[in-house]
């Protein structure tokens, strides 16, 4: 686990583009998710949470930016971002299992937040919003496919030099 959490030109380093994950959650879930939620501008950089706590709360980037960080070692990981629309915590949360990522809401950025059950319940009240969630995983999967193939490439190119 990295010892320390980086500033936002470190994670800006160490970060991969695109997003995380393109696929946002739909104006009528975001919209459902907003009314039940706890809404939080953040006037500092924030944790939401760390790699290993307990998944008990889904984020909805509403604003701004959320950089989340998988550890690759005890001095490294690499960074992705959640922009405006993304659920951030969805796959722990949603599975009932810790985090494997921290999570950093940037100064400025809104974020609201939901509980684990409240959240499961939401989802459950409306099956068009347990597709989006589901378009959602599979659509971080995908970028974690994507990542794990781009930090592969780089590791064999560097020790190729």
């Amino acid at each position: 686990m990295l010892g320390c959490l980086p500033t936002r030109d470190q994670f800006d380093g160490m970060s991969l583009e695109p997003s995380f994950s393109e696929c946002v959650v739909s104006l009528e879930l975001e919209a459902a998710f907003s009314r039940k939620a706890v809404q939080v501008t953040c006037n500092n950089d924030e944790v939401l949470f760390q790699v290993g706590e307990p998944g008990t709360s889904v984020y909805l980037v509403r604003a701004g930016e959320v950089g989340l960080i998988l550890t690759a070692s005890d001095t490294a990981g690499i960074g992705f971002r959640a922009k405006a629309g993304s659920l951030v915590g969805l796959p722990a949360a949603f599975s009932n299992e810790p985090y494997s990522m921290t999570a950093i809401a940037w100064k400025g950025s809104d974020i609201a937040v939901m509980s684990r059950d409240r959240f499961c319940d939401l989802i459950a009240s409306n099956s068009a919003f347990s597709l989006d969630v589901l378009k959602i995983l599979a659509a971080e999967t995908r970028a974690a496919r994507a990542a794990i193939v781009e930090a592969s490439a780089k590791r064999r190119i560097s020790k190729c030099l």
